[in-house]
């Protein structure tokens, strides 16, 4: 199997995954924060979304994604009211539109569409893609434990509009977790 066709399949898997996971549950849910240093699922699906329009970007097309980025780019804070936000059936079409398109995208251009140069962090097309698949694999699973956690305990009442403090970066919020675990005691 060839590299680009690899890379298709997978996220077809991620989509269909997360298609069945957000069509599941209460859609609520898409708008509790557990705690206040935390998005909601809504913000990370749509960063998801968001990357997946940067990916075909990246690839010399328009992905026609329509001002995600002031929702959902890095760095940007939830909203406080669920009404500012795309809907969520908006979304699930432009993340399996997205998709296919990226999927239409590799099995065309082929390795040589991999290996071409590209602009930004990375320095090939592939780069970009394998880079792009891995951090969207990472949000799938905090959306998953979202769910799980949301489902399965009383949170609810943790709405979008809490007072939103200064968020830390990821990297950090993953170093104190590392941190708290790892101090011997």
């Amino acid at each position: 199997m060839q590299t680009n066709t690899l890379i298709g399949d997978l996220l077809k898997y991620n989509t269909r995954y997360l298609l069945k996971k957000i069509g599941g549950i209460d859609k609520s849910l898409l708008f509790n924060r557990p705690g206040y240093n935390l998005n909601p699922m809504i913000w990370i699906f749509g960063h998801i979304v968001y990357c997946r329009a940067e990916m075909v970007e990246v690839m010399g097309i328009d992905p026609q994604s329509g001002g995600l980025a002031e929702y959902f780019a890095s760095g940007t804070f939830p909203r406080n009211d669920p009404a500012d936000y795309p809907h969520i059936d908006e979304l699930a079409a432009d993340l399996e539109r997205l998709g296919d398109q990226i999927s239409d995208l590799l099995n065309e251009g082929g390795e040589k569409l991999l290996a071409r140069r590209a602009w930004g962090k990375y320095d090939t097309v592939g780069k970009h893609i394998v880079s792009g698949y891995i951090h969207e694999s990472y949000h799938i699973g905090e959306i998953n434990y979202l769910v799980n956690l949301l489902e399965k305990s009383n949170l609810n009442s943790t709405r979008l509009n809490l007072a939103t403090k200064k968020k830390s970066g990821t990297g950090k919020i993953l170093l104190d977790n590392l941190k708290s675990v790892l101090t011997v005691k």
